[in-house]
């Protein structure tokens, strides 16, 4: 009798252990599930999906051909007493950032001669189409330049660039 006895109390031991691993991972089950719920309902607002897919897209790309494309077609409308691209360059500096993270980076100079509105559209449209940057600084000057009617101003926009760290490894 007394050996049953042991034998239902151990039993009884591990069921409730059991119990407990299992209800464990049932409430892990019912947050992921809920995540997910947010995170589609996010995702069904029209154009979101495309604009995800789109993000992606741009990620896989080969980032200074991307950046130079987009630049490229960006400027495009615009003449050249509109706006000018003068410069693309790698500061010299740590980012102030990416510096505290391990994170796969790099950094680069854009510098343009123009008005205030068309720079504001490039800068815009070239953030719309590349996500993984980050506006680190934007330095504005006044150019006085006697020979050209109107004001230019000269830009000096320093950006980060998040890598795609999916295929490496979270540090």
């Amino acid at each position: 009798m007394g050996i049953l006895l042991g034998i239902a109390i151990a039993g009884r031991g591990k069921l409730l252990s059991q119990k407990e691993v299992k209800e464990q991972l049932f409430e892990s089950y019912k947050e992921s599930a809920q995540a997910l719920s947010l995170i589609e309902k996010e995702l069904s607002v029209e154009g979101r999906s495309e604009q995800m897919e789109y993000w992606e897209s741009q990620l896989k790309k080969e980032f200074v051909q991307n950046l130079t494309q987009s630049l490229n077609e960006i400027t495009s409308q615009f003449s050249e007493e509109q706006l000018i691209r003068t410069e693309l360059s790698r500061p010299s500096t740590r980012s102030p950032i990416a510096s505290r993270t391990d994170n796969p980076h790099s950094r680069f100079k854009l510098s343009f001669e123009g008005g205030f509105g068309p720079m504001q559209v490039t800068l815009a449209e070239l953030e719309m189409r590349m996500p993984q940057l980050v506006l680190e600084g934007l330095e504005i000057q006044p150019i006085h330049d006697s020979s050209k009617k109107g004001s230019r101003l000269k830009f000096e926009a320093t950006y980060l660039a998040w890598h795609d760290i999916s295929e490496t490894e979270r540090r």
